[in-house]
C-alpha cells in the first residue's frame, strides 16, 4: 500500500513542477463537460420550436352537398383549423408554389387537399363509397428528424380532417334526430290522448255493466226467495192432500164394511128370517146405489188426489231446479262483477300511467333527444374521448430527459481522454522495489482524482443549466461513482491491451449509444442490440442517472450502482490478474506500431523485455537441449508463416464478401449480418494476432537461447524481482 501511495504522491509532485501541465488537466476537466452542457442545452426543448418548420398546405377542395349534411367543404374547415394551430409552421400556397417550396428546401413537407375530397368523404352516405385521399409530399434530404415531425403533422392534418367531417355529419344527424324526435313526440302526445279517451269510455261501459249486474243480481235473489216460498206452499198442499187421501181411504174402508154388512143382512133375511116387510128390503137395497155411489165417489176422489200429488211433486222438483239455477246464475254474476271490477281498476291504472308518461324516464329521454344541441353533438363525435394523462416521474424538459445519456457519454469521453494524454506505464524512479500491480494502482489513483474532478465539474454545470434532479448531493455523487466505474474499465483495457484496449474502448462507446437505451427504448432496437443491452455499463449508468433526475423507484438505483460495481470488479481483475498473462501481446503491438515511426511509442507497454522465467531457467540448465527443442518448433513455423498469413487474409476477405452478399440477398436480416460481419472481422484479426504472437514468442525464445550466461543470470534476477 505504501508504494501505491508513493506513486500517487510522486505523480502529483511532477504535475506541480510544471504549471502548464495544469492547463492540460483543466482542459481535460472542461472539454468532456462541454459536450454534455452544449447537447443538453441544445436539446432542452426542441419541440417548442416546431412552429419554425415550414409546411405548405394546398386546398383544392371544391366541396360537396347531401340531403343529410347540407353543404360541406372539409378543405376550408381544415384551413380554418390549421390557421389556429401553432404546432407547425403552416403556409397556405397554390399547388405550384408548394411544389417549388418543397423542392427548394423552403418547406419540409406539403399537403394537397384534392378537389373531390369532400365529395369522396360524403360518398359514405350514398352507399357508393370512394376512399378520400390526401396527398402528402416530404423532402427527406433536408434533415433526418424533420420527416418524423412532419409525419406527425400529417397525422395531425388527417385527424383534423376526420374530426371536421365527423363533426359535420354528426351535426346533420343530430339535427335530423331532433326534427324527427319532435314529430315522434307530437305523435305520442296525440296517441296518449286517444288512448286515454278510449280507456275512459271503456271504464264507463264497465261501470254501467256492473250497475246492471247489481240490479239483475238483486232480482234473481228475490225470485229465488219467492221460489223457495212456493216450494214450501206446495209442500204444505201435498201434506194436506196426503191427509185427505188417508181420510178417503178410511171412508172407503167404512163403505166397504157397510156394504158387506148390508149384504150379509139382506142374505140372512132372505134365507129364513123374514122379519121385515117389503119396505125393509127396499130400504136395504137403496142403502146399497147409495153406499156404492159413496164408494165410487171416494175412489174417484182418491185417484184425483193422487194425480194432484203427482203434479205437486213435479212442480216442486221444477221449482227446486229453477232455484238452483238461479243460485248458480247469481254466483256467476258475482264472479263476473269481480272480473269487471278488476278490469275497471286496470283501466284506471292504465289511464294513470298514460297520464304520467310525460314524467317518465323514457319520455324525458325523448324530450332530451328533441332538445339536442347539434353543435355539441358534432363536437363530441369529432372528439368522443379525452385522455386524462397521469404522468409518473414527470420530467419537465426534453433536455433533462436526454441528460442521462449525455452525462454518461461525457464521463466515458473524459476517462478516455485521460488515458490518451497521460502515460500509462509507471517508472521505478525513487521507488526501486515497485511491482507492476503497485504501479497500476498508484497511477489509477491519479486518474481517479482527475475523474472525480471531471464528474464534479460536470454536475455543477448541469445544476447551473437547470437539469432536473431529485437531490443535488446525489445528483453530484452519482456521476462520481459512474465516472470512477468507467475510468476503471477504460484504464484496465488500455493498460492491459495497449492499442487493442483503446480500440475496444472506442468500439464500446460506439455500440453503447444505440445499445444502452440512451435515445430510444431498447425494445425498438434490433435484436442484436437487445441481446447486448444487459452487458453494457452504459445501461446501468444511464438508468442510475434517470433515477436521480426523475425520481427513485424502490431499490432500482442501488441495483444499477451494484451492477456498475460488478463491472469495476471485472476491470480490476483484468488489470491486476489477467495483465501479466497477456503482457507479451501488448508488448508486441507496442513495438510493432513503434516501428512505423508514426504512432506514439508508449501505449501501455509493460516494462521489461518479455522473456519468460521458464525459458531462462531451461537455457541455463542445458543450452543445447533448449536450442534443439526450440529449432523443432521455430523452423517449421518460419517455413509456413507466410502461407498461413496469406490464407488467413484470403479466407477473411472471402468471408467478408460472402456475408455482404447474404446481407444484400436477405435485407430483412441486415442487422444480424452486420453483427456477423463484425464477429468475423474480430475472428480474422484474432487469427492474425495469434500468428504474430507465436512468431514474437519464438523470437524471444531464440534470443534467450543466444544469450551469454551472464545476461541470462541478469534476466533471471530481474524476472524474480518482478514476481
Amino acid at each position: 500500500m505504501g508504494n501505491i501511495w508513493r506513486v500517487f504522491v510522486r505523480d502529483l509532485k511532477r504535475l506541480g513542477r510544471v504549471p502548464l501541465a495544469w492547463v492540460i488537466i483543466g482542459g481535460a476537466l472542461i472539454t468532456p463537460s462541454l459536450y454534455a452542457w452544449f447537447n443538453i442545452s441544445a436539446f432542452w426543448d426542441p419541440f417548442d420550436n416546431t412552429k419554425n418548420l415550414s409546411i405548405a398546405v394546398v386546398n383544392l377542395d371544391e366541396g360537396a352537398s347531401t340531403s343529410l349534411t347540407g353543404d360541406v367543404n372539409v378543405g376550408d374547415q381544415l384551413v380554418a383549423q390549421l390557421k389556429d394551430n401553432d404546432d407547425l409552421g403552416w403556409h397556405f400556397l397554390s399547388e405550384a408554389e408548394a411544389m417549388d417550396s418543397i423542392k427548394s428546401g423552403e418547406s419540409y413537407a406539403a399537403f394537397v387537399v384534392p378537389a373531390t375530397f369532400s365529395q369522396d368523404l360524403l360518398s359514405l352516405t350514398s352507399g357508393d363509397f370512394t376512399q378520400p385521399k390526401l396527398e402528402y409530399y416530404v423532402n427527406e434530404k433536408l434533415n433526418g428528424v424533420a420527416p418524423e415531425i412532419t409525419d406527425t403533422g400529417a397525422t395531425t392534418v388527417q385527424t383534423q380532417m376526420t374530426d371536421a367531417f365527423t363533426e359535420q355529419v354528426a351535426d346533420a344527424v343530430a339535427t335530423a334526430i331532433q326534427s324527427g324526435g319532435s314529430a315522434i313526440e307530437q305523435d305520442l302526445l296525440d296517441t296518449e290522448a286517444s288512448f286515454v279517451a278510449d280507456l275512459e269510455r271503456a271504464m264507463q261501459v264497465v261501470g254501467e255493466a256492473r250497475a246492471q249486474l247489481g240490479v239483475l243480481q238483486t232480482d234473481l235473489t228475490a225470485a229465488g226467495e219467492g221460489l223457495r216460498v212456493d216450494v214450501s206452499t206446495l209442500g204444505t198442499i201435498d201434506v194436506a192432500l196426503a191427509d185427505t187421501q188417508v181420510t178417503l181411504g178410511d171412508a172407503q174402508n167404512l163403505t166397504d164394511r157397510a156394504q158387506a154388512d148390508l149384504l150379509r143382512l139382506a142374505g140372512e133375511g132372505s134365507t129364513g128370517h123374514v122379519i121385515g116387510s117389503a119396505e125393509v128390503a127396499e130400504a136395504a137395497a137403496a142403502a146399497l146405489a147409495g153406499i156404492g155411489q159413496v164408494s165410487a165417489a171416494t175412489s174417484s176422489l182418491s185417484a184425483a188426489v193422487d194425480a194432484q200429488r203427482s203434479l205437486l211433486a213435479g212442480a216442486e222438483g221444477l221449482l227446486g231446479g229453477f232455484d238452483q239455477q238461479l243460485a248458480q246464475t247469481v254466483t256467476a254474476l258475482v264472479s263476473l262483477d269481480n272480473g269487471l271490477a278488476t278490469l275497471e281498476s286496470d283501466l284506471s291504472v292504465a289511464v294513470t300511467d298514460l297520464r304520467s308518461l310525460g314524467g317518465a324516464a323514457l319520455w324525458q329521454g325523448l324530450e332530451s333527444l328533441t332538445s339536442l344541441n347539434a353543435e355539441q353533438i358534432g363536437q363530441f363525435m369529432s372528439t368522443p374521448v379525452e385522455v386524462e394523462q397521469h404522468t409518473i416521474f414527470p420530467t419537465a424538459t426534453y433536455g433533462s430527459q436526454m441528460a442521462a445519456l449525455f452525462i454518461n457519454l461525457s464521463l466515458w469521453i473524459g476517462a478516455f481522454v485521460l488515458v490518451v494524454i497521460l502515460r500509462l506505464n509507471v517508472d521505478r524512479e525513487d521507488i526501486p522495489n515497485l511491482t507492476e500491480r503497485q504501479g497500476y494502482l498508484g497511477r489509477w489513483l491519479l486518474f481517479a482524482m482527475i475523474a472525480v474532478a471531471q464528474a464534479i465539474t460536470l454536475s455543477i454545470g448541469n445544476l447551473i443549466i437547470g437539469v432536473q434532479h431529485v437531490n443535488a448531493f446525489v445528483f453530484t455523487l452519482t456521476p462520481i461513482l459512474i465516472g470512477l466505474s468507467y475510468l476503471s474499465i477504460i484504464y484496465a483495457l488500455s493498460v492491459t491491451f495497449g492499442y487493442i484496449g483503446k480500440g475496444l474502448v472506442v468500439i464500446l462507446v460506439i455500440m453503447q449509444i444505440p445499445g444502452a437505451s440512451g435515445i430510444y427504448p431498447i425494445q425498438l432496437m434490433p435484436e442484436f442490440f437487445q441481446s447486448l443491452y444487459p452487458w453494457f455499463p452504459f445501461t446501468y449508468g444511464i438508468d442510475a442517472m434517470r433515477e436521480v433526475i426523475s425520481g427513485f423507484a424502490g431499490l432500482a438505483y442501488w441495483r444499477y450502482i451494484g451492477m456498475l460495481l460488478l463491472f469495476v470488479a471485472v476491470a480490476f481483475f483484468i488489470g491486476l490478474v489477467l495483465r501479466p498473462h497477456v503482457a507479451n501481446l501488448t508488448r508486441l503491438f507496442t513495438q510493432e506500431v513503434a516501428d512505423t515511426e508514426l504512432f506514439t511509442a508508449e501505449s501501455g507497454a509493460p516494462a521489461g523485455a518479455g522473456y519468460r522465467l521458464g525459458h531462462v531457467l531451461r537455457a541455463l540448465a542445458n543450452r543445447a537441449s533448449y536450442q534443439r527443442r526450440l529449432a523443432k518448433r521455430a523452423l517449421p513455423f518460419a517455413r509456413s508463416y507466410k502461407r498461413v498469413r496469406t490464407a488467413i487474409i484470403a479466407v477473411g476477405g472471402a468471408g467478408i464478401l460472402v456475408i455482404a452478399a447474404l446481407a444484400i440477398i436477405y435485407p430483412d436480416h441486415k442487422t444480424e449480418f452486420v453483427g456477423s460481419w463484425i464477429l468475423w472481422l474480430v475472428a480474422v484479426f484474432a487469427a492474425l494476432v495469434v500468428l504474430e504472437y507465436i512468431r514474437y514468442s519464438l523470437r524471444l525464445s531464440t534470443e534467450v537461447g543466444d544469450m551469454p550466461d551472464k545476461e541470462l543470470h541478469r534476466q533471471l534476477q530481474q524476472l524474480e524481482a518482478d514476481r
